[in-house]
């Protein structure tokens, strides 16, 4: 009689799950960060091969990768990198600005006292950086940590899984901003930024739903105002063809 496959130890059912989390948690890294450039091919045995893994965690992590929205799977060929899109960015920023509304909506009726006196700190802290410097990878690293935060106050997690996603494919599409796109502006969109967290925050603390719905809404609306000019930028120079090169003639 043929052995019976034995049922997965425990342990080993737990490291499978690790690794495929590991590796998705890298590639969205990756992406995020366009060290995977938007378009471009991953190929499941390379990443196989890069972790030291075989070929089942890959595929689970690029489902759920998938489920994020940065990637496509293709059967037998990999994952597709999505491509920045002038619809579908229009679109996440909208749902950025809706959910965060509702978290900020439902913060302002949860949140605790001493919850609401960190949150204070933590916007003196995106205001210092706001005034501090231009780069606005740093603070949207900053802000995605108080989004963070209010979710985390407003004990919806549901609310908060689809945020956290969201602002995924949001900072995803933020790479679009160049340094120089921000440096020619004549104000860091920043620091209206820094002035619009203060009044939310001070509406969450007032138990005040509605102006903290509408305030949460119009942060999002200040990061979409600069974002749809830089987009086009971005997407004009993506269309632009290749710089012409000339073939040196033969002597």
């Amino acid at each position: 009689m043929a052995d019976q496959p034995e049922e997965m130890p425990q342990e080993a059912a737990k490291d499978a799950l690790t690794q495929d989390r590991v590796i998705a948690a890298a590639l969205i890294d990756d992406i995020v960060e366009w060290r995977i450039p938007p378009g471009s091919w991953i190929r499941e045995r390379e990443i196989a091969k890069r972790f030291g893994v075989s070929h089942a965690p890959v595929r689970e992590a690029f489902r759920q990768v998938a489920n994020i929205g940065l990637v496509e799977v293709v059967p037998w060929r990999g994952a597709r990198v999505a491509v920045i899109d002038k619809l579908a960015t229009i679109e996440i920023l909208e749902l950025w600005k809706s959910l965060f509304g509702v978290v900020c909506r439902l913060a302002s009726q949860r949140m605790t006292d001493g919850e609401a006196e960190q949150l204070v700190a933590r916007v003196k802290e995106f205001t210092a950086v706001a005034h501090a410097t231009r780069n606005t990878f740093e603070h949207l690293a900053v802000s995605n940590r108080i989004g963070s935060y209010i979710a985390h106050c407003a004990r919806a997690p549901q609310s908060k899984i689809l945020l956290d996603r969201v602002a995924i494919v949001a900072k995803w599409q933020h790479r679009v901003i160049s340094q120089k796109f921000l440096e020619d502006l004549p104000v860091a969109p920043a620091l209206k930024s820094a002035e619009i967290y203060e009044q939310l925050c001070a509406a969450i603390q007032a138990r005040q739903a509605e102006k903290a719905d509408k305030l949460a809404r119009s942060l999002i609306g200040n990061l979409q105002d600069y974002f749809q000019e830089a987009l086009a930028a971005y997407l004009d120079g993506q269309a632009a063809p290749p710089p012409h090169r000339k073939v040196p003639r033969r002597k």
